[in-house]
């Protein structure tokens, strides 16, 4: 009887553990590797702070943490995971010679310190510090405690005072345009600063209204993704028209806007049943200053295609533009929910949501002069998740709402707005 041959050993693999549960329940286990921060930090009030954790293999996770130390705290925040020496030493080399190494406990203080400041007056942090926390040690007393001042006096201080030129730069620049991070950050922070002074200097009690609209918002089922599928023929045609119209836009060539026109009028004959079509060539009139025309044919998309969700929120917010107030409310028939509006729709995608609201605040604003429900809109377009400042008809809307705040808490304490920013408006209303 032969004998059996001795089996070879079974190589079984551990199973893995996904980068966001290993930076969750392990990575304080790593040693810290090295702390890195702006060298002017102090004098510009904001501080970028990097921390990172040595794994065994000489790989680092670290995390970055921008810190607003006047007064918001945890602004933004971003994590990598298992990097080698090289790539993060590649991204210290991008930072440049403003970002210095520093001591983990000032690093420490920092963070939790202005966390913990913005807090005590309800101003969260970035959404991804739920994940970005873990980089961190515990803020137990085991980390000696710095004294460091976040606002000024003991207050938070958020904007300096604006004029009438600053609002209107707050509206300049082109739609979609995702590359100016920082620029984009900037407009984000004044609307979320005079967003909490108007919350502070008038709180507001129970509101039907207010609660009705935010109850719908909740309700509704919302994509990023496209929501009609095109044929692969027409989607590349599309994109390749937005691209153009990108670039026509960027250069303001009227010339060229105008050929242009007659591409976008030979697409429209081979895909009639297109309506974006209809809204790209609207669009190219408004471009060239014919603002008639390009209401003309929004109009007309919104008569041939009036299931046309995104069509009609065009049309409404020209219509807003040129102060025709109660022609855009009609456009919308006069609902206040996106539901009531498209009531056989049961996927939105975001920009019709964002737009819509958009469109309402200005209404309720501009012709009712209700600043209180169109305030009820406009925390739904500052509130975090989407970023919906991409599009004219929601910068607009919140610009124009941020001013009319401003002009009324000024009006309200008899004083510079800077000079009240700082302080208990509790104690100013009593």
């Amino acid at each position: 009887m032969a004998k059996n041959k001795k089996r070879k050993g079974v190589s079984i693999k551990p199973p893995t553990i996904s980068p966001l549960r290993f930076i969750q329940t392990k990575a304080r286990q790593l040693p810290i590797h090295s702390c890195y921060i702006n060298k002017d930090w102090e004098m510009q009030k904001m501080a970028h702070v990097t921390v990172a954790r040595a794994h065994k293999n000489g790989n680092l996770t670290f995390a970055v943490y921008l810190i607003d130390v006047l007064g918001f705290g945890v602004k933004n925040t971003f994590f990598n995971y298992n990097l080698t020496p090289y790539e993060f030493n590649g991204l210290l080399d991008q930072w440049g010679e403003n970002t210095i190494p520093c001591e983990y406990v000032l690093a420490h203080n920092l963070v939790y310190g202005a966390l913990e400041f913005a807090l005590e007056y309800d101003i969260q942090p970035h959404k991804d510090w739920k994940i970005s926390q873990y980089i961190m040690e515990e803020d137990t007393d085991a980390i000696p405690l710095i004294n460091l001042e976040f606002g000024e006096n003991g207050k938070p201080v958020y904007v300096q005072m604006m004029d009438e030129g600053d609002w209107d730069d707050l509206e300049d620049g082109d739609e979609d345009d995702e590359d100016d991070d920082f620029d984009s950050d900037l407009k984000e922070t004044i609307y979320r600063t005079v967003d909490i002074a108007y919350k502070s200097a008038f709180p507001s009690g129970e509101n039907q209204f207010d609660q009705q609209i935010k109850d719908a918002h909740q309700q509704l089922t919302v994509t990023e993704e496209p929501i009609i599928e095109e044929n692969e023929e027409l989607a590349d045609l599309i994109e390749a028209i937005y691209d153009k119209m990108r670039d026509l836009s960027n250069s303001g060539n009227k010339v060229e806007i105008r050929k242009f026109q007659k591409n976008i009028l030979i697409t429209i004959k081979e895909y009639p049943e297109a309506p974006i079509l209809l809204n790209y060539l609207a669009n190219t009139y408004f471009l060239v200053g014919d603002r008639d025309k390009g209401l003309e044919l929004f109009k007309q998309c919104v008569d041939q295609f009036p299931d046309y969700l995104l069509g009609r929120l065009f049309y409404a917010f020209e219509l807003i533009q040129n102060k025709q107030y109660e022609m855009a409310w009609e456009t919308l028939k006069c609902k206040y929910q996106l539901q009531e509006l498209a009531p056989e729709k049961k996927l939105f995608h975001f920009q019709e949501v964002y737009i819509f609201y958009a469109v309402v605040a200005l209404y309720l604003f501009l012709e009712e002069n209700d600043l209180e429900k169109a305030v009820t809109y406009n925390d739904l377009l500052v509130a975090e998740g989407y970023y919906p400042m991409r599009w004219k008809a929601v910068q607009t809307a919140v610009v124009t709402l941020s001013k009319a705040k401003f002009e009324v808490m000024e009006k309200k304490f008899g004083k510079e707005f800077p000079s009240f920013m700082g302080q208990d408006f509790n104690t100013n209303l009593k």
